[in-house]
Protein backbone atom coordinates (compact mmCIF):
# COMPACT_ATOMS: atom_id res chain seq x y z
CA UNK A 1 0.00 0.00 0.00
CA UNK A 2 1.21 3.70 -0.98
CA UNK A 3 1.01 4.66 2.58
CA UNK A 4 3.53 1.51 3.81
CA UNK A 5 5.90 2.89 1.30
CA UNK A 6 5.59 6.26 3.11
CA UNK A 7 5.61 4.99 6.51
CA UNK A 8 2.30 6.33 6.97
CA UNK A 9 0.43 4.48 10.23
CA UNK A 10 -2.81 5.56 11.93
CA UNK A 11 -4.64 5.17 15.33
CA UNK A 12 -7.91 6.18 16.33
CA UNK A 13 -8.42 8.15 19.52
CA UNK A 14 -11.18 7.51 22.41
CA UNK A 15 -12.72 10.38 20.44
CA UNK A 16 -13.56 8.91 17.93
CA UNK A 17 -11.01 10.76 15.67
CA UNK A 18 -7.58 9.53 14.27
CA UNK A 19 -4.21 10.68 15.03
CA UNK A 20 -1.47 9.99 12.27
CA UNK A 21 2.26 8.96 12.56
CA UNK A 22 5.42 8.09 10.65
CA UNK A 23 6.87 5.21 11.57
CA UNK A 24 10.39 5.01 10.37
CA UNK A 25 10.37 1.21 10.81
CA UNK A 26 7.43 1.00 8.62
CA UNK A 27 9.72 2.59 5.68
CA UNK A 28 12.88 -0.24 6.24
CA UNK A 29 13.66 -2.51 8.77
CA UNK A 30 17.08 -1.77 8.79
CA UNK A 31 15.82 1.28 10.51
CA UNK A 32 16.66 0.87 13.57
CA UNK A 33 19.81 3.02 14.48
CA UNK A 34 17.95 5.54 12.95
CA UNK A 35 17.64 8.49 15.61
CA UNK A 36 14.00 9.34 14.49
CA UNK A 37 11.84 6.59 15.20
CA UNK A 38 8.10 7.84 15.02
CA UNK A 39 6.69 11.10 14.22
CA UNK A 40 3.12 12.76 14.87
CA UNK A 41 1.85 14.62 11.43
CA UNK A 42 -0.68 16.93 11.56
CA UNK A 43 -2.78 18.64 8.71
CA UNK A 44 -4.90 17.38 5.93
CA UNK A 45 -4.16 14.50 4.52
CA UNK A 46 -2.37 15.97 1.03
CA UNK A 47 -0.36 17.63 4.13
CA UNK A 48 -0.14 14.43 6.21
CA UNK A 49 1.53 12.40 2.82
CA UNK A 50 3.65 15.27 1.76
CA UNK A 51 5.13 15.13 5.12
CA UNK A 52 5.76 11.32 5.49
CA UNK A 53 7.09 11.93 1.82
CA UNK A 54 9.52 14.28 3.45
CA UNK A 55 10.65 11.49 5.98
CA UNK A 56 10.49 9.02 4.07
CA UNK A 57 13.18 10.31 1.90
CA UNK A 58 15.58 12.00 4.25
CA UNK A 59 15.69 8.13 5.75
CA UNK A 60 16.46 6.92 2.69
CA UNK A 61 18.89 9.48 2.35
CA UNK A 62 20.53 7.87 5.57
CA UNK A 63 20.41 4.56 5.02
CA UNK A 64 21.70 5.11 1.47
CA UNK A 65 24.97 7.77 3.12
CA UNK A 66 25.70 4.45 5.52
CA UNK A 67 25.40 2.20 2.96
CA UNK A 68 22.41 0.17 4.22
CA UNK A 69 19.56 -2.18 2.73
CA UNK A 70 19.16 -3.16 -1.01
CA UNK A 71 21.22 -1.36 -3.32
CA UNK A 72 19.11 0.45 -6.45
CA UNK A 73 19.76 -1.11 -9.68
CA UNK A 74 19.08 0.38 -12.99
CA UNK A 75 16.56 -1.53 -14.72
CA UNK A 76 16.17 0.54 -18.17
CA UNK A 77 13.17 2.68 -16.43
CA UNK A 78 13.50 6.01 -15.27
CA UNK A 79 11.99 5.32 -11.68
CA UNK A 80 14.53 2.91 -11.41
CA UNK A 81 16.82 5.65 -12.17
CA UNK A 82 15.43 8.59 -10.53
CA UNK A 83 15.57 5.80 -6.65
CA UNK A 84 19.52 5.53 -8.05
CA UNK A 85 19.50 9.14 -7.86
CA UNK A 86 17.95 9.64 -3.85
CA UNK A 87 20.02 6.24 -2.85
CA UNK A 88 23.43 6.47 -4.25
CA UNK A 89 26.13 7.55 -1.96
CA UNK A 90 28.16 10.12 -4.17
CA UNK A 91 24.80 11.47 -6.05
CA UNK A 92 24.39 15.19 -6.15
CA UNK A 93 21.09 14.55 -3.90
CA UNK A 94 23.01 14.61 -0.77
CA UNK A 95 24.70 17.81 -1.56
CA UNK A 96 21.71 20.09 -1.82
CA UNK A 97 20.14 21.87 1.48
CA UNK A 98 17.26 20.28 2.99
CA UNK A 99 14.56 22.84 1.95
CA UNK A 100 16.03 22.59 -1.89
CA UNK A 101 15.74 18.77 -1.43
CA UNK A 102 11.63 18.78 -0.53
CA UNK A 103 11.42 20.81 -3.57
CA UNK A 104 13.11 18.23 -5.60
CA UNK A 105 11.47 15.91 -4.07
CA UNK A 106 8.42 17.32 -5.28
CA UNK A 107 9.41 16.91 -8.76
CA UNK A 108 11.08 13.65 -8.77
CA UNK A 109 7.54 12.13 -6.91
CA UNK A 110 5.69 13.75 -10.08
CA UNK A 111 7.69 12.35 -12.87
CA UNK A 112 7.82 8.60 -10.68
CA UNK A 113 4.53 8.79 -10.47
CA UNK A 114 3.36 9.72 -13.95
CA UNK A 115 6.51 8.83 -16.15
CA UNK A 116 8.70 6.49 -14.40
CA UNK A 117 7.59 3.33 -15.79
CA UNK A 118 8.83 4.47 -19.43
CA UNK A 119 11.92 3.01 -20.62
CA UNK A 120 15.15 5.41 -21.39
CA UNK A 121 16.39 3.67 -24.58
CA UNK A 122 12.34 4.19 -26.40
CA UNK A 123 11.89 7.52 -24.81
CA UNK A 124 12.19 10.56 -27.66
CA UNK A 125 12.07 14.31 -27.17
CA UNK A 126 8.67 14.37 -28.45
CA UNK A 127 7.84 11.94 -25.73
CA UNK A 128 9.79 14.49 -23.55
CA UNK A 129 7.53 17.54 -24.75
CA UNK A 130 4.33 15.87 -23.93
CA UNK A 131 5.59 15.08 -20.66
CA UNK A 132 5.96 19.08 -19.71
CA UNK A 133 2.87 19.20 -22.01
CA UNK A 134 1.23 17.26 -19.05
CA UNK A 135 2.44 18.94 -16.41
CA UNK A 136 1.39 22.18 -17.03
CA UNK A 137 -2.05 20.96 -17.48
CA UNK A 138 -4.23 23.36 -14.74
CA UNK A 139 -5.78 21.77 -11.88
CA UNK A 140 -9.11 22.47 -12.52
CA UNK A 141 -11.16 23.65 -15.70
CA UNK A 142 -10.82 27.15 -15.73
CA UNK A 143 -7.74 27.35 -13.72
CA UNK A 144 -4.44 28.68 -15.34
CA UNK A 145 -1.87 26.41 -16.57
CA UNK A 146 1.23 25.29 -14.18
CA UNK A 147 3.86 26.50 -16.29
CA UNK A 148 6.24 26.65 -13.38
CA UNK A 149 5.54 23.16 -11.93
CA UNK A 150 6.21 21.69 -15.84
CA UNK A 151 9.29 23.43 -15.99
CA UNK A 152 10.70 22.48 -12.28
CA UNK A 153 10.06 18.80 -13.88
CA UNK A 154 12.02 19.41 -17.30
CA UNK A 155 15.09 20.85 -15.00
CA UNK A 156 14.78 17.99 -12.38
CA UNK A 157 14.74 15.54 -15.62
CA UNK A 158 17.76 16.78 -16.53
CA UNK A 159 19.85 16.73 -13.50
CA UNK A 160 18.46 12.72 -12.97
CA UNK A 161 19.47 12.10 -16.56
CA UNK A 162 22.87 14.17 -15.98
CA UNK A 163 23.61 11.49 -12.71
CA UNK A 164 23.00 8.94 -15.20
CA UNK A 165 25.77 9.84 -17.11
CA UNK A 166 27.83 10.26 -14.28
CA UNK A 167 26.83 6.52 -13.10
CA UNK A 168 27.94 5.38 -16.61
CA UNK A 169 23.97 4.35 -17.60
CA UNK A 170 24.06 4.16 -21.44
CA UNK A 171 20.45 5.26 -22.39
CA UNK A 172 21.42 8.40 -20.36
CA UNK A 173 24.25 10.23 -22.94
CA UNK A 174 21.90 9.86 -25.39
CA UNK A 175 19.27 11.45 -23.32
CA UNK A 176 21.31 14.27 -22.13
CA UNK A 177 22.16 15.41 -25.65
CA UNK A 178 18.30 15.29 -26.74
CA UNK A 179 17.61 17.21 -23.41
CA UNK A 180 20.36 19.80 -24.70
CA UNK A 181 18.74 20.34 -27.92
CA UNK A 182 15.26 20.91 -26.57
CA UNK A 183 14.12 24.42 -24.26
CA UNK A 184 11.07 24.89 -22.36
CA UNK A 185 9.31 28.24 -21.33
CA UNK A 186 10.56 29.93 -17.99
CA UNK A 187 8.20 30.88 -15.76
CA UNK A 188 8.21 34.67 -15.22
CA UNK A 189 9.17 35.68 -11.86
CA UNK A 190 6.67 36.73 -9.28
CA UNK A 191 5.72 40.11 -9.37
CA UNK A 192 3.52 40.13 -6.05
CA UNK A 193 4.89 42.04 -3.31
CA UNK A 194 3.96 42.90 0.31
CA UNK A 195 3.17 46.24 0.98
CA UNK A 196 3.93 48.29 4.00
CA UNK A 197 0.71 48.95 4.57
CA UNK A 198 0.20 45.06 4.47
CA UNK A 199 2.67 43.77 6.79
CA UNK A 200 1.56 46.63 9.37
CA UNK A 201 -1.91 45.05 8.91
CA UNK A 202 -0.24 41.53 9.57
CA UNK A 203 1.59 42.58 12.42
CA UNK A 204 -1.28 44.45 14.07
CA UNK A 205 -3.45 40.77 13.57
CA UNK A 206 -0.73 39.12 14.81
CA UNK A 207 -0.30 41.05 17.96
CA UNK A 208 -3.81 41.42 18.65
CA UNK A 209 -3.79 37.28 18.36
CA UNK A 210 -0.80 37.10 21.14
CA UNK A 211 1.12 35.80 17.76
CA UNK A 212 4.47 38.03 18.30
CA UNK A 213 6.54 35.76 16.80
CA UNK A 214 4.69 36.30 13.28
CA UNK A 215 5.01 39.76 13.67
CA UNK A 216 8.23 39.66 14.29
CA UNK A 217 8.86 37.80 11.69
CA UNK A 218 6.90 40.04 9.28
CA UNK A 219 8.58 43.21 10.23
CA UNK A 220 12.11 41.85 10.31
CA UNK A 221 11.16 40.50 6.47
CA UNK A 222 9.84 43.52 5.21
CA UNK A 223 11.58 46.05 7.09
CA UNK A 224 15.39 44.46 6.32
CA UNK A 225 14.48 42.60 3.14
CA UNK A 226 15.92 39.60 4.38
CA UNK A 227 14.85 36.33 3.20
CA UNK A 228 12.63 34.00 5.25
CA UNK A 229 15.13 30.89 5.80
CA UNK A 230 17.92 34.19 7.28
CA UNK A 231 14.89 34.87 9.85
CA UNK A 232 12.99 31.91 11.02
CA UNK A 233 15.81 29.29 10.27
CA UNK A 234 15.00 25.72 8.63
CA UNK A 235 15.39 22.34 10.28
CA UNK A 236 17.22 19.38 8.72
CA UNK A 237 17.98 16.14 9.58
CA UNK A 238 21.18 15.47 12.09
CA UNK A 239 22.32 12.00 13.30
CA UNK A 240 24.44 13.28 16.20
CA UNK A 241 22.01 14.93 19.10
CA UNK A 242 24.71 15.12 21.11
CA UNK A 243 26.41 17.81 19.10
CA UNK A 244 25.12 20.78 20.85
CA UNK A 245 22.31 23.65 19.18
CA UNK A 246 18.67 23.45 19.07
CA UNK A 247 17.61 19.23 18.01
CA UNK A 248 13.99 18.38 17.92
CA UNK A 249 12.81 14.78 16.68
CA UNK A 250 16.09 13.65 14.99
CA UNK A 251 16.35 17.54 13.49
CA UNK A 252 18.90 20.45 14.01
CA UNK A 253 17.76 23.78 13.50
CA UNK A 254 20.27 26.20 11.94
CA UNK A 255 20.16 29.06 9.65
CA UNK A 256 17.44 31.44 11.46
CA UNK A 257 17.88 34.90 13.30
CA UNK A 258 19.49 34.78 16.92
CA UNK A 259 19.09 37.56 19.43
CA UNK A 260 23.21 38.01 19.56
CA UNK A 261 22.94 38.25 15.90
CA UNK A 262 21.57 41.76 17.43
CA UNK A 263 24.44 44.46 19.30
CA UNK A 264 23.71 46.52 22.43
CA UNK A 265 23.30 49.44 19.40
CA UNK A 266 20.84 47.75 17.45
CA UNK A 267 23.31 46.87 15.05
CA UNK A 268 22.02 43.80 13.05
CA UNK A 269 24.48 41.49 12.00
CA UNK A 270 24.20 37.64 10.42
CA UNK A 271 25.82 35.76 7.55
CA UNK A 272 23.15 34.74 5.03
CA UNK A 273 22.43 30.95 4.02
CA UNK A 274 22.18 31.96 0.48
CA UNK A 275 25.70 32.92 0.14
CA UNK A 276 28.82 31.66 1.35
CA UNK A 277 31.07 34.87 2.85
CA UNK A 278 27.96 37.38 1.93
CA UNK A 279 27.18 39.12 5.75
CA UNK A 280 23.71 41.20 6.05
CA UNK A 281 24.37 43.89 7.85
CA UNK A 282 21.52 46.81 9.06
CA UNK A 283 20.72 49.55 11.99
CA UNK A 284 17.24 47.89 13.35
CA UNK A 285 17.07 51.90 15.24
CA UNK A 286 16.52 53.21 11.30
CA UNK A 287 13.05 51.40 10.96
CA UNK A 288 10.52 52.89 13.71
CA UNK A 289 7.84 50.13 13.12
CA UNK A 290 10.29 47.55 13.24
CA UNK A 291 12.07 48.66 16.68
CA UNK A 292 8.11 49.38 18.05
CA UNK A 293 8.11 45.32 17.75
CA UNK A 294 11.38 44.50 18.93
CA UNK A 295 11.02 46.44 22.00
CA UNK A 296 7.97 44.15 23.30
CA UNK A 297 10.19 41.77 23.84
CA UNK A 298 11.40 42.19 27.32
CA UNK A 299 14.92 41.83 27.81
CA UNK A 300 15.31 38.20 30.13
CA UNK A 301 13.27 36.44 27.04
CA UNK A 302 15.95 37.93 24.48
CA UNK A 303 18.25 34.75 23.78
CA UNK A 304 17.87 31.90 21.39
CA UNK A 305 16.20 32.07 18.36
CA UNK A 306 14.40 35.75 17.75
CA UNK A 307 11.78 33.97 16.06
CA UNK A 308 9.66 30.99 18.13
CA UNK A 309 6.41 29.22 17.78
CA UNK A 310 4.09 30.65 21.48
CA UNK A 311 2.77 26.63 21.10
CA UNK A 312 6.07 24.95 21.07
CA UNK A 313 8.39 27.26 22.24
CA UNK A 314 10.78 25.87 19.46
CA UNK A 315 11.53 27.79 16.25
CA UNK A 316 9.01 27.67 13.44
CA UNK A 317 8.95 24.44 11.04
CA UNK A 318 8.49 26.22 7.39
CA UNK A 319 5.33 24.83 6.75
CA UNK A 320 3.78 25.87 10.31
CA UNK A 321 5.05 29.18 9.75
CA UNK A 322 3.13 29.51 6.12
CA UNK A 323 0.38 28.44 7.68
CA UNK A 324 -0.07 30.53 10.82
CA UNK A 325 1.08 33.45 9.01
CA UNK A 326 -1.43 33.15 6.40
CA UNK A 327 -4.38 32.81 8.90
CA UNK A 328 -3.05 36.47 10.24
CA UNK A 329 -2.75 37.69 6.28
CA UNK A 330 -6.09 36.25 5.50
CA UNK A 331 -7.56 38.14 8.70
CA UNK A 332 -5.62 41.33 7.80
CA UNK A 333 -7.30 41.43 3.95
CA UNK A 334 -4.20 40.51 2.58
CA UNK A 335 -4.97 38.90 -0.94
CA UNK A 336 -4.12 35.23 -1.45
CA UNK A 337 -2.23 35.60 -4.18
CA UNK A 338 0.42 37.50 -2.03
CA UNK A 339 2.64 35.37 -0.06
CA UNK A 340 5.08 35.85 2.73
CA UNK A 341 8.11 35.51 0.36
CA UNK A 342 6.64 38.63 -1.32
CA UNK A 343 8.11 40.36 1.85
CA UNK A 344 11.55 40.98 0.79
CA UNK A 345 10.26 41.88 -2.81
CA UNK A 346 7.98 44.41 -0.95
CA UNK A 347 10.67 46.00 0.81
CA UNK A 348 12.91 46.65 -2.30
CA UNK A 349 10.24 47.92 -4.25
CA UNK A 350 9.77 50.32 -1.55
CA UNK A 351 13.15 51.17 -1.19
CA UNK A 352 13.58 51.90 -5.19
CA UNK A 353 10.05 53.87 -5.34
CA UNK A 354 11.37 56.32 -2.49
CA UNK A 355 14.37 56.72 -4.80
CA UNK A 356 17.23 54.71 -3.06
CA UNK A 357 20.46 53.94 -4.68
CA UNK A 358 20.38 50.99 -7.08
CA UNK A 359 23.77 49.82 -5.60
CA UNK A 360 22.53 50.70 -1.92
CA UNK A 361 19.82 48.79 -2.58
CA UNK A 362 21.92 46.17 -3.69
CA UNK A 363 23.77 46.06 -0.34
CA UNK A 364 20.46 46.63 1.81
CA UNK A 365 18.92 43.00 -0.03
CA UNK A 366 22.49 41.00 0.16
CA UNK A 367 21.84 39.93 -3.49
CA UNK A 368 24.16 37.45 -4.72
CA UNK A 369 25.25 39.32 -7.71
CA UNK A 370 26.79 42.08 -5.83
CA UNK A 371 28.53 39.24 -3.56
CA UNK A 372 32.25 40.09 -4.94
CA UNK A 373 31.92 44.12 -3.96
CA UNK A 374 30.11 43.16 -0.36
CA UNK A 375 33.52 41.35 0.39
CA UNK A 376 35.62 43.92 0.09
CA UNK A 377 33.28 46.67 0.38
CA UNK A 378 33.17 48.16 4.30
CA UNK A 379 30.37 51.14 4.07
CA UNK A 380 27.74 48.16 4.36
CA UNK A 381 25.71 49.51 7.08
CA UNK A 382 25.87 52.71 5.80
CA UNK A 383 24.68 51.83 2.40
CA UNK A 384 21.65 50.34 4.64
CA UNK A 385 21.43 52.88 6.82
CA UNK A 386 20.63 55.27 3.83
CA UNK A 387 18.04 53.16 2.09
CA UNK A 388 16.22 52.87 5.78
CA UNK A 389 16.31 57.05 5.60
CA UNK A 390 14.60 56.84 2.16
CA UNK A 391 12.07 54.56 3.30
CA UNK A 392 11.08 55.99 6.24
CA UNK A 393 10.88 59.38 4.47
CA UNK A 394 9.21 58.14 1.14
CA UNK A 395 6.16 56.71 4.12
CA UNK A 396 5.99 59.85 5.84
CA UNK A 397 5.22 61.83 2.25
CA UNK A 398 2.76 59.13 1.42
CA UNK A 399 0.72 59.43 4.60
CA UNK A 400 0.96 63.38 4.65
CA UNK A 401 -0.94 62.96 1.06
CA UNK A 402 -3.18 60.85 1.65
CA UNK A 403 -4.24 63.06 4.49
Amino acid sequence: METDKIGLKKRPRTDGTTAYYWVASSVSRNAGDYPLKTVRVHGTMDEITARCRVLTSELKQWLAQKGIGAQQHFDGTLRSLIRMYQTTKGSSYFTVKSNTREMYDYALKLLEQDCGMRRLDKLTGLDIRDWYDHFKEPAAEGKPERIRRAYQCMQILRIVVGFGVVANVTECFRLKTVLESMSFHVPRGRTEQVTYEQAHAICTVAIGNGLHSIALAQALQFELTLRQIDVIGRWERSEDMKAGGIVDRGQRWRDGLLWSHIDANGILTKPTSKVDGVTAEHDTNQYPFLRKIIDMVPMEKRFGPMIKSEVTGLPYRDRYFADTWRKCADEAGVPKTVWNRDSRAGGITEGSDAGADLEHLRHHANHQNSATTQRYNRKTLEKTRTVAQFRIAHRSAKNASET
